[in-house]
This record gives structure tokens, sequence and C-alpha cells, in this order.
């Protein structure tokens, strides 16, 4: 029963997709609490230890999915391949019904899910994570296969090269990467765009900015 499954969440709110194919969507977050990759610029650390955060009945959260009124949920951490209740998460919520997307570091195979809209955020080198821990071929192949979105955080050309020896290894399709400019203030991302945004013009990638950032700046909940 739903009522007998616990989740641990860092937070849920509502807001608007910030990043990635579907910005600027009316969204509902839930972000899982716990994660183990460990990536030096996240903006969600807070969201690492898996014994802060908030315990909930999965019924409980559910229904504060729907008193949030939005159609689209966004199931975020953490790292939510590293949760057990992943799978009675989004199956529920497919059968609510609501859009549900998945955002992953992809260090895992991915769980047979009704998920809409995987978006796997594949960490580069800058992110200090061991390769052998942040690119798991089988994984990365998965995902693909599923027609997941993969988002990339670049900086300068040496990640761009990075992102371009992925999707050579990969054979991951050019409309399915998107780029992000690498930065945690307002002043960082304008100061990058125009150089990713030529990056993409130049490989057929999309180009996403980081909205949330742009509008609020380094700031939880929205």
């Amino acid at each position: 029963m739903n009522g007998d499954v616990v989740v641990r969440v860092s937070e849920i709110f509502a807001s608007i997709q910030g990043e990635g194919p579907s910005v600027g969507t009316p969204s509902v977050f839930v972000r899982l609490q716990g994660c183990s990759v460990g990536c030096a610029w996240c903006d969600t650390k807070y969201s690492w230890d898996s014994g802060r955060g908030e315990e909930l009945t999965l019924e409980s959260l559910l229904d504060r999915v729907k008193e949030s009124g939005a159609q689209n949920v966004v199931v975020t951490g953490g790292e939510p391949l590293e949760h057990a209740v992943l799978v009675p998460l989004v199956r529920t919520l497919h059968a609510l019904p609501r859009r549900v997307e998945v955002e992953t570091a992809g260090i895992a195979m991915p769980p047979d899910l009704p998920v809409d809209q995987w978006n796997v955020s594949l960490k580069l080198a800058h992110s200090g994570v061991p390769a052998e821990r942040r690119l798991v071929a089988a994984a990365i192949d998965r995902f693909r296969d599923l027609g997941a979105w993969f988002k990339f955080v670049v900086g300068d050309e040496r990640d761009l090269d990075e992102v371009l020896a992925i999707q050579a290894r990969h054979v991951l399709p050019s409309h399915r990467i998107v780029l992000m400019p690498l930065g945690m203030r307002r002043e960082e991302q304008q100061a990058l765009m125009p150089e990713v945004i030529s990056w993409c013009n130049r490989h057929g990638f999309r180009f996403s900015p980081r909205l949330h950032i742009l509008v609020w700046g380094p700031k939880r909940g929205v």
C-alpha cells in the first residue's frame, strides 16, 4: 500500500523547469535526499546526506504533488537512481496521472519505469568525480536507447572536446545533447552563454540556460 512506503525527501516545491528541453514548464519538484556522486560544483549539496531531509509516506507526498496543481513532476535529487523508492514513486505519479521527468547523473542502469523524460546530466572531468564512477558505459547506452536527453555543463573548449568524445563513444544523437553554461551566479552564466550558444550552433546541440539562476540566483526552492 502507498501509505506504507516511506520516502526521504530534501524538498518539494512548485516552480518552473529551469533547464533542459522542457525549460520554462510549470512543474513540481520532488527532490530525493541522498547522493554519493560528489560533483564538486553541485548546487544542491544539502541533498547529499541520506540521513537528513524529511521522511514522508508516499501517500502524503502525492497529496503535496496534487496540491501544487502542476501536471509536470520533476523527480530529482540527490541521485534518484540510488533510491529503491524511485520505482513505486514514479509508477504512482504516472497513475495520477502526471507527466514525469527524472533527473539523474546516469551512474546506474535505469529501472523499467513509465518515465516521460529522462534528463541525464553526465559529469565531465571538471566535476572532480572519477571517470569510472561518472561514466558507466552500459547505463549511458541504455539511456540513449530510451531516448534520454543528455545534459552537459560546459565552461571551455576542453569541456566541449570531452562532450564530443563521449558522443562519439556512445553514438549519442546531436539533437539529444544539451549544453549549459558552467557557473552558480547570474554573471557567470551570462558571460558564458554566447560562447556555449556558438558551440551548439557548430555541432547541432541544443542550448539551455539555467533559468532559475538567471531569475533568482543561487537560491533553494525555486
